[in-house]
């Protein structure tokens, strides 16, 4: 395997430590949560994004499941570790509630806004189709998460 290979997964151990350096400090400032309660927890957070970048670079390499893109191997790593009943997965929720969920998002969001803006070209040939496209499903999903959650109330008794 040649460098140019590994290329792809450095740049986004870098963009997950960027991202978790900037929402560390939005931790701190908006949400005012102390730099050393929230440590632990954004490394943590990191660690799972480095988790979720190692299985997709190794399955990638052993050429198995390679349409499923790194997002979901780092979102399986978070579900599976906060699942109660796995070893230390209290710790984690522990640590990981000291992160303000807004102070994640924001430079994620921030990082997708640029790299959308960087394919303007292309859905400005789309044209008008994409926004009517966009709205159903925005509309889907969110009815889609209301109806799921109606289900969820009731089962539930809440």
């Amino acid at each position: 395997m040649g460098s140019g290979q590994k290329k792809p997964y450095i740049f986004l151990a870098m963009a997950a430590l960027i991202a978790a350096f900037l929402s560390f400090i939005g931790n701190s400032i908006a949400w005012h949560i102390s730099v050393i309660d929230a440590f632990p927890g954004m490394m943590i957070l990191y660690a799972i994004c480095l988790a979720g970048i190692g299985i997709k670079w190794i399955l990638d390499k052993i050429g198995v499941l390679k349409k499923l893109p790194t997002f979901a191997w780092i979102m399986l790593v978070g579900l599976l570790i906060t699942l109660p009943g796995f070893p230390g997965s209290e710790i984690v929720v522990a640590y990981t509630k000291k992160v303000a969920f807004l102070a994640v998002c924001t430079p994620i969001l921030a990082y997708a806004g640029i790299a959308v803006s960087k394919e303007l070209s292309r859905l400005k040939k789309v044209g008008w189709r994409i926004a009517i496209v966009s709205l159903f499903v925005w509309l889907g999903a969110f009815l889609g998460a209301a109806v799921l959650a109606q289900i969820l109330i009731v089962l539930l008794g809440l």
